[in-house]
Formats: C-alpha cells, structure tokens, sequence
C-alpha cells in the first residue's frame, strides 16, 4: 500500500481548494485499487465538495465533518482532508448505510457490511474502518458493538463526527452522497498489517469512587444507590444545570468493570449533561451496571503524555516489522482534549509529529468519540471498542 495526504485551509472558495489538493496529488501513481478518506470543517459545503472530488480523483470516498485536524505539518483548525490509499495487492470496499435511527441501525449496518464483503472470504478481511454520526438517542455501541460481531475480531478503526460542539452539524460523507445519521465504512481485504495503539492519561481524580447502581441505556441513573446528581454534588463535583456538553470536557470519567470472560476493562467516560428533573446522567458512551467510577482531573500535561506514549508504541512494532513497508498513518483523537488544550492546542501535535518516519504519510481529525480495539486487563482477545477521551493512532 502507498498513500498521499493532501490538505488545504480553504473551505469557502472550492475552486481555490481543489486545485490546491490536486496541485499536491501531483504526480503519485494510483495503482489497481484505490479509495480515500476525508475530513472536512463542518461548515465545508460537503455536498458540491463531496461530488467535485469524486470527478476529480476517480476514487471512492469516505468520511465525515471534523471540528479539527490532524496533519503532517501539525494541528489544523479548519479544513480540507484528504488522504488516498493505494496498492496492486489489497482492496478497499467501501460503502454507506441509508439513514440511521435507533430502530434499524443494527440491521441496516449488518446489510452494508454483508453488502461490502460478499464474495470474500472472512480471513481476507483485515481492517475496518469506520466513520459514522448517530442519533442523539443512540449510543456509539449501537455501531461498534454491532461491527465487532459482524468482523469476527478483524480490527476496526475510527471515530464519529464532530463539529464545533453545537452537536448539529455532524455528517458522514460516502462518494457523492452526504448523510446526516449514518455509518460509511472501508473494509480493507488483502496484503495489508495495521498497528493499532490507544490511550489516555488522567493521573488525577476527586476523592470519590462510586458503582453504579442502575442504568437506562446511556443514562446513570444511580450512584451508590442515590440519583447520580446527588451522588456527584456530595463529591465536590460541579454540576451545570444546563445542557451542555462543554462544561464537563475537563472532567472524565473513568470506569472500570469486568468483561464477560472475567477481563477488567477500563476506559473513559465523557458525560454530556445531568438531567434536573431525574438526577441521571446522560454520558457518551456506555456505562455498565455495576462498573466502579471515578471523576478524573484532565490536563494538558495528561494529554501531551498520552499522546507520545501511543506514538512510541506504535512505531516500535512498526519498526519489529521488517518485512513490511509501512506508509500510512492515521489518528483519531477526542474532540473533548481539544477543548481541554485553551489556548495551546498546538501540544498534542507536538507530541507526534517530530516522530513520523520519513516517507510515511498521515492524516486525523478530532472525534465525538473514537473506534479502536481493546484487551481487558487478564482477557483472552481483543474486543473493538468504543472509547471517549481518547487518543488513537493506527499504521498500516
């Protein structure tokens, strides 16, 4: 596989962005298969973009909105993504659902996927990736969960779109068609090895650590069998009565429970508003009943850490790998450490881009939630997984 990342910070004139993306393509050779993945700013006008770059490029893409970028050169406010792959010995199969709901999202994901693999042998397929927007009355697991079934273990990798926290303008983007609750998936077959890293560093906490005694979807209901409010307000946590999501992105969550095969988890948690009229807490993401609880602290000294402990474990096994020539590199990270950065957004760039080797070419955004496999603590195999607060790197 070979692959070229292209970006330009131009989202309101197009004619002005794609000959600066076509201008950077230059002369890169495609080769049998090909496909590309897209970010771009939410306020992009994604349906002509989506249309110019499919009669531009002749490749399938897919994609979604992105609050912020991830590229060579570092952090990206604003703009236009877009990264092509392309090799003589593995294929991309990529397609979109229709529009999602929480009634038929399983069912819809199962015929995309079957729709995408037909004719192909489970052992061929080696990657997913997986770039969505649910309803605001699902959760991230209505995806994942569903693909981890489906997959039978093969890797998936990706994120949910943003944009800039007002939670509306979030769309995915597959060839030509712009969606507004959908998933777009790329299922990678062939000759092609992916390393995967995650993680997160949250080394301070309030002095409280809770069960959670009872759930209604992604709902806490109850902490230590009192209403989640009450639970957090004894804890010193400040709770805004408002809805907004942004005033909790400094303070995850942590949990930790344990696995069907008796593994112990452990992940992040953001929550997104505590409801005044029941006490319970709506988070982004799943929350078990009976997974302890603690309120981290987050800092920008967390996140520059996190950041380079994944980057140096990933290039490490890329390095192992003799026999491979890597060339890609892709990252999701969790649009609640942007916010957590103020003014030096700049750091979690820094914390990577002085490490990617020469000649490989990479591109990122920062996502309302992020898709990467995980491995229980004393569990048997890894289970794709649906994580906030999050960084991820994937090499292939």
């Amino acid at each position: 596989m070979k692959s070229v990342a292209l970006f330009t910070d131009e989202i309101d004139d197009l004619d002005i962005a794609i000959d600066e993306l076509v201008s950077q393509f230059g002369d890169f050779k495609l080769e049998a298969h090909s496909a590309g993945l897209l970010f771009a700013h939410p306020d992009t006008d994604l349906e002509e973009l989506a249309g110019r770059l499919q009669d531009e490029f002749g490749v399938p893409i897919v994609g979604t909105t992105a609050v912020a970028m991830f590229t060579m050169d570092g952090f990206k406010n604003e703009g236009i993504s877009l990264h092509i792959f392309t090799s003589g010995d593995c294929v991309f199969h990529t397609g979109c659902t229709n529009e999602l709901t929480a009634a038929n999202a399983r069912a819809g994901i199962t015929a995309l996927y079957n729709s995408l693999t037909a004719g192909v042998d489970d052992e061929d397929v080696k990657l997913v990736l997986a770039y969505g927007n649910p309803t605001l009355d699902m959760m991230g697991e209505d995806f994942v969960d569903t693909l981890d079934e489906l997959c039978h273990g093969v890797p998936v990798y990706g994120g949910l779109a943003s944009d800039s926290f007002v939670m509306n303008e979030c769309r995915v983007v597959c060839g030509k068609r712009v969606m507004n609750h959908a998933l777009a998936l790329m299922v990678i077959t062939g000759k092609v090895q992916k390393v995967i890293q995650y993680g997160f560093n949250v080394e301070s906490t309030l002095d409280y650590e809770g069960v959670v005694t009872e759930v209604q979807g992604n709902m806490v209901m109850k902490l230590d069998d009192m209403p989640l409010a009450e639970a957090l307000d004894k804890a010193g946590f400040s709770i805004n009565p408002e809805v907004n999501v942004c005033d909790y992105v400094n303070t995850p969550f942590r949990i930790r429970y344990r696995t069907e095969e008796g593994g112990e988890m452990e992940l992040m948690r953001q929550l997104a508003f505590v409801d005044k009229e029941t006490g319970g807490g709506l988070f982004l993401g799943k929350v078990p009943l009976g997974a302890n609880v603690q309120i981290g602290i987050i800092s920008k000294e967390d996140i520059h850490d996190s950041v380079e402990e994944v980057a140096i474990r990933a290039l490490a096994e890329v390095k192992k790998r003799h026999d491979y020539d890597f060339s890609t590199l892709i990252i999701t990270s969790c649009a609640s450490r942007l916010m957590s950065y103020a003014n030096d957004i700049e750091l979690e760039a820094q914390g990577y881009v002085h490490m990617i080797p020469e000649g490989m070419s990479m591109s990122g955004f920062y996502s309302f939630g992020e898709i990467c496999p995980s491995r229980a603590a004393g569990g048997s195999r890894e289970k794709n997984t649906f994580h906030n607060t999050t960084f991820t790197m994937l090499v292939m």
